[in-house]
């Protein structure tokens, strides 16, 4: 092969791309890095979002109590007769519960695990016991559990067997035939059936009622004792009194007990006649697997819904298992998971929107300088590229020849971006995440492709006009912000029309409107910044020194900003602003909420509160204020204006006023409610009319004031219609005071709530108490508020690193025109200090400019937000927090951002200043 030949092999286009490479490296391999970084977050941001909200329902579900999430079914009837001999009559009943869960669509499905049931007779046993014992009475509640040996251990005599005896007259007293019980193996059981139906009952009851083996209590005998195997599976909670003993106060006669017994499962919890009983059957959910990844909740929402709305009949009347006067047995299923799936929606809902807005961020920004990279890698092979465009190469072999350079720099570094990032947040991955990740690789192919065309011989001056070469700029523009203006007339006047924004994934319209304001902001910041620019322009004119005025002449005719780096700033501004409005909107908003559900900063349920005890409480150290509310129990009718409306009247202790005054973050009732003389004041709430004014309670004697209306009282759960009154005044109606079992403790200056709360448990004992700083607590550590926390800090610093990679960029772009101007003026005299402030002139008015207006932004876009995304999920409140601007985390996140920038524009005027004289002054060097 000739030397020609060989020649003409050396000048491939692969040879000449790897020369190109080779010569200058680093843009592409910093434009192969900025490919890493959006496809690390366009992968890990979605699968971040996934995790937090697995964990977070994961928390949710968890944190409620087996009565709560589980589907509980529960059907009345009469069981006339026990079943037949060898016939088990739960297995029909387990059939159509399996039949049930297998009709229920996926996840649902999944989620419900096997069913489990009981049936309990409808009348409990009144027992006398020993007076020795100290209770004087005990109520025993009957039930028949299919599994009941499966969970009990027996410490006494045997578990009940099936009862022959003849059956019992009304009082419940045994016949005179005989009968015997009989053991699960068949042997002879304690006692006789003609002394009564065996049962088995709790160890503790027994030791506490001092009851034996044999003993009769009404128409039952003890046949047994037992004790649970595992005191904390979550079934017990289906079964009351089933792991220990109840106990009910009276204040008049003592305590008495609560226990529930066990019959024979075979006979349903037949007593020896036809026996009224009520059946509960339930699905357990099971909070790991309500959690599991990739759970659609807004869909177990639907389908629950739906199953809870159904008609499901478990065994049909005629059923050999049933009685003949049985019917169909069709349980009502319900549960509270409903309500805790839809905070979990609104929740979910609001967190994909924040991200989707503070994400758009670094990720807008990472495109843009991926664009601007790409213009650099051409740009800076432009006097190669022109010379091979002169001597016949077609501009469709460069394009060719950018797209298998872009491809070979974008597709290795976007899989290394997605596998670092499935590497760093592990989980199930559906395809569509490669689908983005090719999309992202194939980013850099297109860009310098589209770069190629700016590559030429021909030098044109662009500042010789400061209007657009484009035609189209103005169209584009006025596009913008026309549709900047539409999405946020839609988002914020969603309310008015009523539409639904979905129920789950990311609200599109609340993510794009931020970007599109953003965009707008932009073009209104590059439209904008000339005008006071040229008139310093004109003023600077006539001064001596030549920097400033040659500077701002440059920024006004030939800027080196634009487009990108304007973006960049006013997003790193937004974003930052944005994600510090919001943290704290949603962190007072917690507070807030946190604050109107415990009412105090300690809380008190369960025991009854008598004056004795409130006076103990009160004594306590700490202990500012106690005020006891109660309701009366019984729906009073109030006249107002010859309007009728039923509620319910609630009383509270004239301490209320102290511990719900003007210093308590709960609002709390106006202080009319406590006036000592005049009409007797009361206060509306929740759906009651909210009408100041005379009014009628209960009859012609009950003549009040209604002096103001609250949505909630604090602390206390309330009706849908009800009213609060001093109890004093109450009493002035000659009502009777009603017993109360919830108070509201304030605390003095200085005193630590949770010693008081401990305190106020000693106390109390048996009661629940619970203070504002848990609930905080619980918010500050939940999985939503760290990962939004995280999210927000995250997206803040990548945005400002992004941002002075973008001055950086935007500078070197310059590098050639501004290093011919800058030799020039070097050998004129400039001093070096005059040549770095001349190049900071190019990007610090329009930097400038974009640092207000991301300022202004950045308190727009929170403001705009708060009215359009329901951010009640995330606060854990009933009403929409208010927007809340801390003045002191603005100025500081201000201050970090305007750091930035400086930074920024330092760093490129340094990397502007060095220019060398020698080689910007030689003609021809490159060939």
């Amino acid at each position: 092969m000739s030397g020609r030949h060989r020649g003409a092999r050396r000048h491939t286009g692969a040879g000449m791309a790897w020369r190109q490479f080779a010569a200058d490296p680093w843009v592409s391999v910093g434009l192969a890095l900025l490919v890493a970084v959006v496809s690390v977050l366009l992968t890990a941001v979605p699968r971040a979002l996934q995790d937090v909200n697995d964990r977070q329902l994961a928390q949710d579900v968890g944190g409620l109590s087996a009565l709560q999430r589980d589907v509980t079914g529960r059907w009345s009837t009469t069981v006339e007769v026990p079943a037949p001999p060898g016939v088990d009559p739960w297995v029909p009943f387990e059939e159509g519960a399996a039949k049930v869960r297998a009709g229920q669509p996926e996840p649902l499905r999944s989620l419900l695990q096997e069913a489990q049931m009981y049936a309990r007779a409808t009348t409990a046993v009144e027992h006398v016991p020993d007076e020795d014992s100290g209770y004087y009475g005990a109520e025993v509640a009957v039930h028949a559990d299919p599994h009941l040996a499966e969970h009990v251990e027996i410490v006494d005599g045997t578990l009940p067997g099936p009862w022959g005896g003849p059956e019992a007259d009304a009082s419940g007293e045994a016949g005179a035939e005989g009968g015997r019980v009989v053991g699960p193996d068949g042997a002879p059981g304690e006692g006789d059936a003609g002394d009564g139906v065996p049962v088995v009952v709790l160890e503790e009851a027994a030791e506490e009622l001092l009851w034996e083996v044999g003993d009769r209590v009404g128409p039952l005998v003890v046949a047994g004792t037992y004790r649970p195997l595992e005191p904390d599976d979550p079934r017990w909670q289906h079964v009351d009194n089933g792991v220990r003993m109840g106990v009910l106060f009276d204040p008049n006669r003592g305590q008495a007990a609560l226990v529930t017994a066990f019959v024979d499962p075979g006979s349903r919890g037949y007593l020896g006649q036809p026996t009224a009983v009520r059946h509960e059957l339930w699905f357990p959910v099971d909070p790991d697997a309500a959690s599991g990844t990739g759970v659609d909740v807004g869909l177990v929402r639907r389908q629950l819904t739906g199953m809870l709305a159904q008609q499901h009949t478990l065994v049909e009347s005629g059923d050999p298992a049933l009685g003949p006067i049985e019917a169909d047995q069709t349980p009502a299923f319900a549960t509270e998971l409903t309500d805790t799936l839809d905070q979990v929606v609104r929740q979910q809902r609001a967190t994909s929107s924040l991200l989707a807005v503070v994400a758009a961020g670094p990720l807008g920004v990472a495109l843009a300088v991926v664009g601007l990279a790409a213009r650099l890698v051409v740009q800076r092979r432009r006097p190669s590229v022109a010379l091979v465009l002169a001597r016949g190469a077609s501009p469709r072999q460069l394009r060719r020849l950018a797209v298998v350079e872009g491809l070979a720099v974008g597709v290795p570094a976007a899989v290394l971006g997605h596998v670092l990032a499935r590497v760093l947040l592990p989980g199930g991955a559906g395809w569509q995440e490669w689908l983005v990740t090719a999309a992202v690789a194939a980013a850099p192919a297109v860009a310098l492709a589209a770069s190629v065309d700016d590559a030429s011989l021909l030098q044109t001056r662009r500042d010789l006009s400061r209007r657009s070469s484009s035609r189209w700029r103005w169209v584009v523009e006025a596009a913008v912000v026309a549709l900047a203006g539409l999405a946020t007339w839609r988002l914020l006047d969603r309310g008015s029309r009523g539409d639904d924004p979905g129920t789950s994934g990311v609200d599109l319209l609340a993510a794009a409107t931020p970007v599109l304001l953003a965009l707008a902001a932009c073009v209104v910041a590059l439209r904008l910044y000339p005008v006071p620019l040229a008139a310093l322009t004109r003023v600077l004119r006539g001064r001596r020194s030549l920097t400033p005025f040659l500077g701002a002449a440059r920024a006004l005719r030939d800027p080196a900003g634009g487009l990108v780096p304007t973006l960049a700033v006013v997003l790193g501004t937004t974003i930052a602003l944005v994600s510090a409005v919001l943290l704290t909107t949603v962190t007072r908003g917690a507070e807030a909420a946190a604050w109107q559900a415990n009412g105090a900063a300690v809380r008190v349920n369960g025991p009854v509160l008598t004056d004795e005890l409130v006076g103990q409480l009160a004594g306590l150290d700490g202990v500012a204020a106690v005020a006891r509310v109660a309701d009366i129990g019984t729906t009073q009718e109030l006249f107002v204006d010859g309007e009728r409306t039923p509620l319910r009247i609630l009383v509270a202790d004239p301490a209320l006023e102290q511990v719900l005054g003007a210093g308590s973050p709960a609002p709390g009732p106006p202080p009319q409610l406590y006036a000592d003389e005049g009409a007797i004041p009361l206060v509306t709430g929740g759906d009651a009319p909210a009408q100041v004014g005379p009014a009628t309670l209960g009859g012609a004697d009950g003549q009040v004031q209604v002096v103001g209306h609250l949505a909630e009282l604090p602390g206390v759960q309330t009706p849908g219609s009800w009213a609060l009154m001093d109890a004093d005044r109450w009493a002035e109606l000659g009502r009777r005071l009603p017993t109360a079992r919830s108070a509201l403790v304030s605390t003095t200056e200085g005193a630590d709530p949770g010693a008081v709360a401990d305190a106020v448990q000693d106390l109390v004992g048996t009661g629940v108490v619970t203070t504002v700083q848990e609930e905080l607590d619980s918010f500050t550590s939940a999985p939503v508020t760290t990962g939004l926390t995280r999210a927000f800090v995250g997206a803040t610093v990548l945005t400002g690193l992004l941002t002075v990679l973008a001055v950086v960029v935007v500078q070197l772009m310059g590098t050639a025109a501004r290093s011919r101007l800058l030799a020039v003026l070097r050998t004129l005299g400039l001093r070096p200090g005059q040549t770095r402030a001349l190049a900071a002139w190019e990007l610090g008015p329009v930097l400038a400019t974009s640092l207000v207006v991301g300022a202004v932004l950045g308190l727009v876009v929170p403001w705009v937000l708060v009215r359009a995304v329901d951010l009640t999920g995330l606060t854990g409140g009933r009403s929409q927090p208010p927007l809340a601007v801390d003045p002191l985390v603005v100025g500081a996140v201000l201050a970090a951002v305007a750091l930035t920038v400086l930074t920024a524009v330092t760093v490129s005027a340094w990397l502007a200043g060095r220019t060398n004289l020698a080689q910007a002054l030689r003609v021809g060097e490159d060939s």
